[in-house]
């Protein structure tokens, strides 16, 4: 088990089915013996991800205690344990960067989705992904989309492979060390803008819930197409985006109007005073390009 881990950030990711079994030796320390950790989770014991990371520490001789709902927190622990979804991970790290930045960090991300995108922190920690963890329906979509917004972005062979019944730890493996390049490089934002800008843009216009997975595959679309408006976008590859997207039972467009999309648009953050949008020049590489909201017209057809 190779892990993979950015040059910049003291971050190291474990991929293996069944990782978790493991937990216990993995998360000891580097000199051997027990350790205390304090537990960040809203899972109950009970939950496969959680009771077999639980097992496994305990089995190595670790304690657990799970943090209180209000201070005082222990204070006679020497590591931080995070086990769930990319909100709770995202919790959990910005507790320990502000009450316990001393401590090294464990994260157990229990969703498809959280694996490819938790948060990366700048604490000493150690990521296990499980990629056998059972999954919803829209946790699979929401990771598929995400392995979709990588292809289109970085990785023209990944966007082939969506295709198959592929596996999803190998092509997990194949994007988190896209990622870790883009943090070394300090690139980040060409994936964080990539199908997002407009996706939020687009829920927020529709005036109903959409799904998330839903917001960022019309999201890759609609920048796709105003890529090939604006001539950004050196080859045409709409069609297979669009045929990609219906394959997986994600939508490329909603019925929303300019007008609406617009004023959705004037409402994103900017960095810098600049509004930036990230747009495949070609399939498998993107770049940043200022935009003004005015200009992104006709990129939902009905």
């Amino acid at each position: 088990m190779k892990p993979i881990a950015p040059k910049t950030l003291p971050v190291k990711i474990l991929i293996e089915r069944g990782v978790l079994k493991k937990a216990g030796p993995l998360l000891s320390p580097p000199g051997g013996g027990a350790r205390r950790f304090l537990l960040l989770s809203d899972l109950s014991d009970a939950d496969p991800a959680l009771s077999s990371t639980l097992a496994s520490l305990e089995k190595a001789g670790h304690t657990v205690v799970r943090l209180p709902e209000a201070p005082p927190f222990p204070a006679d622990v020497d590591a931080i344990l995070a086990v769930g979804d990319g909100e709770a991970l995202g919790r959990a790290i910005r507790f320990a960067g502000g009450d316990r930045p001393d401590l090294p960090l464990a994260l157990v991300p229990t969703t498809l989705d959280a694996q490819l995108g938790f948060p990366f922190p700048a604490a000493p920690t150690l990521v296990l992904c499980d990629p056998s963890l059972p999954a919803s329906e829209s946790d699979r979509k929401r990771a598929v989309v995400g392995l979709i917004r990588y292809a289109v972005g970085f990785d023209r062979t990944l966007f082939d492979l969506l295709y198959t019944d592929f596996d999803f730890g190998a092509l997990l493996r194949r994007c988190l060390t896209i990622r870790c390049d883009l943090v070394d490089a300090d690139k980040t934002e060409l994936l964080d803008l990539l199908g997002t800008v407009i996706g939020r843009a687009v829920g927020r216009a529709a005036g109903e819930d959409l799904a998330p997975e839903d917001e960022i595959a019309i999201g890759l679309a609609a920048a796709t197409r105003h890529a090939l408006k604006t001539g950004y976008c050196r080859r045409d590859f709409l069609s297979e985006l669009v045929g990609l997207l219906t394959y997986h039972g994600l939508p490329n467009s909603a019925l929303v109007t300019d007008g609406d999309l617009i004023a959705a648009l004037r409402g994103e953050p900017r960095k810098g005073g600049e509004a930036l949008l990230s747009l495949p020049r070609r399939l498998g590489e993107c770049g940043l390009v200022p935009f003004d909201p005015a200009d992104l017209v006709g990129l939902l057809p009905n």
